[in-house]
């Protein structure tokens, strides 16, 4: 996969090749962080979409309204309150034809917003320790964020198992993902202070609420499972869409061929991976403005070398041309 920027020379004792080296440096690096930046806030704004699907949803199948804060209202006098349909049956909003039309209204929205989550995988909706969605990596890995933006700057894939399973297979430098790897931490994390800061909570709050997984089983299980599963989806999200290409298929059948990897479970709650160690980290500081526990460090780790392995894999099973 050819890389925006050429790599960058080696030490030499010109001034002025040295010079070029640092500006393709740059250039290398800016064009990582917007890539990332724009990834940050398509899949935040996307897991905040989901989110509220979610909710929708669950006017129907469970009877919830909820106020304009997006949490539920006990108070009856509120006009939204919470419980099942036949706890509510006459409290909707006191008005005679606009309560019956909000009410019909809402089975609508609820209607289609159950459709559109049956199509996502599985758990995507399920609820979890982190809130709606135990499905986070749909959001923040899926090949339909993914590949547009690694189109649009020059097959740049803003993902970090994915970038360091590159590195094993020589198509990055040690140095350039020593000098990307902070990016991709640091850019998510300003995306989601942003998103805090100009948002209303009512809506900021789905987009950067924690991912946090169980601690019920050991660290060294829940390691191995994000290993796994991140080494599959570091040589899928590579080799996939080549052999798509290659059989005449469209690249956006990538992503039916990659759900079953969105829902594998992770941890104790079956809560799936995100993908992205630096998402945990963004949403973690941002949201509790805290570092992220030593219990949870598996689901930091696990990326990681899950990238090491998918690029050994890669380099054995799918070597690049020389």
């Amino acid at each position: 996969m050819a890389m925006f920027a050429a790599t960058c020379c080696r030490k030499t004792a010109s001034p002025t090749t040295r010079c070029r080296s640092n500006e393709k440096l740059f250039q290398f690096v800016s064009y990582e962080a917007y890539a990332v930046f724009v990834w940050s806030l398509i899949a935040l704004s996307l897991r905040t979409v989901i989110s509220y699907l979610t909710l929708l949803s669950l006017l129907r199948s469970e009877g919830i309204l909820l106020d304009d804060t997006g949490v539920c209202n006990d108070d009856p006098g509120a006009g939204l309150v919470c419980g099942n349909s036949d706890e509510r049956s006459s409290v909707f909003f006191e008005g005679g034809l606009s309560s019956v039309l909000f009410g019909e209204m809402m089975t609508i929205i609820s209607v289609f917003a159950g459709w559109v989550l049956s199509v996502l995988p599985s758990k995507v909706a399920k609820v979890s320790l982190s809130g709606f969605g135990s499905a986070p990596g749909f959001s923040f890995a899926s090949t339909w964020v993914l590949f547009p933006i690694s189109d649009r700057f020059g097959s740049i894939i803003p993902n970090v198992p994915t970038r360091i399973c590159e590195t094993t297979m020589g198509r990055l430098t040690v140095r350039e993902l020593a000098v990307i790897l902070p990016v991709h931490f640091l850019v998510p994390a300003f995306s989601a202070y942003a998103i805090q800061i100009f948002l209303p909570s009512s809506i900021s709050r789905h987009a950067i609420e924690p991912i946090i997984y169980s601690e019920k089983n050991h660290w060294i299980v829940d390691f191995t499972k994000e290993t796994f599963i991140n080494a599959i989806f570091t040589v899928g999200i590579l080799v996939i869409p080549e052999l798509l290409k290659i059989n005449g298929v469209k690249r956006g059948v990538a992503l039916l061929i990659l759900y079953p990897i969105y829902s594998f479970g992770v941890d104790a709650e079956g809560t799936a991976s995100v993908f992205g160690p630096n998402v945990i980290y963004a949403l973690r500081c941002v949201s509790k403005h805290e570092e992220v526990p030593l219990t949870q460090s598996s689901h930091m780790l696990g990326p990681i070398v899950g990238g090491l392995l998918g690029g050994k894999i890669m380099s054995i099973a799918f070597p690049d041309e020389s």
